[in-house]
């Protein structure tokens, strides 16, 4: 007997067979573990040297390349960013989803420890540190009016900012881009 005899002459189990399949696929819709925001932690380690007065090229030619080339030979990597400005070198280092970020900061500063004494005496230790890809800012206020530089920032400071920081789900409000005058912090 074919399954569409069946569901003819015994129509009955056919709906029974039916509401069965529903009934398990609304159990298990409900049980199922969704999350809109999975929390993924992307293996990236920084690597910041500063040299005060040194220009771009320098500071590419004597920090950020002997930093590249000795922290290319770890394990994991997906890929390199440098930037090389006006008295500071940052090098930005991708692992893969599966590299443990803790082994791969311990692999990084060890490989830059190596290479210290490589490095221009007058530039500053290089830092080594875990970036946090999910702190990055997701939304930005600019400020302007017909009022003085310290006006907008007192206005900032005092109003803006803590009224956004009331705002639920607001974790951190920063200040950013403001002069800085003499006795003010």
């Amino acid at each position: 007997m074919t399954l569409p005899e069946l569901s003819i002459k015994r129509h009955v189990l056919a709906w029974m067979l039916s509401g069965v399949l529903v009934l398990f696929g609304i159990i298990s819709f409900l049980r199922i573990g969704i999350d809109r925001f999975p929390y993924i932690e992307f293996p990236v380690i920084s690597i910041t040297t500063t040299q005060k007065g040194a220009n771009p090229d320098v500071v590419d030619a004597s920090i950020t390349s002997i930093i590249e080339t000795a922290v290319n030979s770890t394990p994991g990597i997906q890929h390199i960013n440098s930037t090389s400005s006006p008295g500071v070198s940052i090098v930005a280092i991708t692992f893969d989803l599966s590299k443990d970020i803790d082994v791969a900061f311990n692999e990084v500063q060890a490989k830059v420890n190596q290479v210290l004494k490589s490095l221009p005496q007058d530039a500053d230790p290089p830092v080594v540190a875990k970036v946090a890809t999910n702190a990055s800012p997701i939304f930005w206020v600019a400020l302007q009016g017909d009022r003085t530089q310290q006006q907008l920032n007192q206005y900032a400071r005092n109003v803006v900012k803590k009224r956004l920081e009331t705002v639920a789900g607001v974790g951190e409000v920063r200040l950013g881009g403001r002069s800085h005058h003499p006795g003010q912090p």
